[in-house]
């Protein structure tokens, strides 16, 4: 995930999102995130100031210490991560730009020179990511190891007053289970890979609001039919993170 948006209206959802907590509140998020991906000029500080985390994960200069795997190839999933190095940005993610440094007796050393025979690997469980790094340590190619998605149905926001959109298909973390397990700080992707967050649409009302009708079926989080509308509301920083989530009878 990119980091938190640069502004003064973001939410705590989008904060989870980007440091991954163990739990999704203010409190663990402090005790998770890395001090170094914080903006300087906001914090870290008062940790029941959630305005500390303005741009979290953005700065391209911020070196933080995570291990790293390789394998001959195109898929280094499968690799040992036991190598240390230091990167910029969102230590929680790997993005497309992202650059590595080598490891200096516990500092970044000189970037981190890429094997065009080699692919790369970070993290574990559904966070894990495979890539390449070109000689200057730049890392493109990012691959979820695993497709780590489900698919939240039939989901329409509206034209006009009364006109639905065509009907599409989102996606979302493959952990989280069924649809009605749902909730505020989870991410809506629009594609199965999970890489392309959810934004706002161009249609009536509030931008930010989308709809799905209720049914039996996994991929519904209203979990009953017979005019039962769901109600999806998420930021607005096109970040895919859901802020609410309700049910109810039209």
């Amino acid at each position: 995930m990119p980091g938190v948006p640069n502004t003064t209206n973001f939410s705590l959802a989008d904060v989870v999102a980007a440091v991954l907590p163990s739990s999704n509140d203010l409190q663990e998020c402090f005790d998770d995130a890395f001090d170094d991906a914080f903006d300087p000029t906001y914090g870290p500080g008062n940790k029941s100031n959630l305005l500390q985390f303005r741009n979290y994960g953005n700065d391209i200069a911020a070196q933080n210490s995570l291990y790293m795997g390789s394998r001959y190839g195109t898929d280094a999933c499968g690799a040992t991560r036991n190598t240390l190095v230091w990167k910029n940005k969102n230590p929680s993610s790997v993005e497309n730009g992202d650059k590595f440094w080598v490891d200096s007796n516990g500092s970044p050393g000189n970037p981190f020179s890429g094997q065009s025979f080699l692919s790369y690997t970070c993290f574990t469980g559904l966070n894990a990511v495979t890539f390449n790094l070109s000689s200057s340590g730049i890392a493109s190619n990012v691959e979820f190891c695993s497709l780590p998605s489900l698919v939240l149905s039939d989901v329409f926001y509206y034209i006009n007053g009364t006109t639905p959109s065509t009907a599409f298909d989102l996606y979302y973390s493959s952990d989280i289970g069924n649809a009605s397990n749902l909730k505020a700080g989870d991410v809506l992707y629009t594609d199965a890979a999970l890489t392309t967050p959810l934004g706002t649409h161009s249609g009536y009302g509030s931008n930010v609001r989308y709809f799905q009708w209720g049914s039996s079926a996994s991929t519904t989080f209203c979990v009953a039919g017979g005019g039962l509308q769901g109600n999806i509301f998420i930021s607005s920083s096109n970040t895919g993170v859901i802020q609410s989530l309700s049910c109810g009878l039209v």
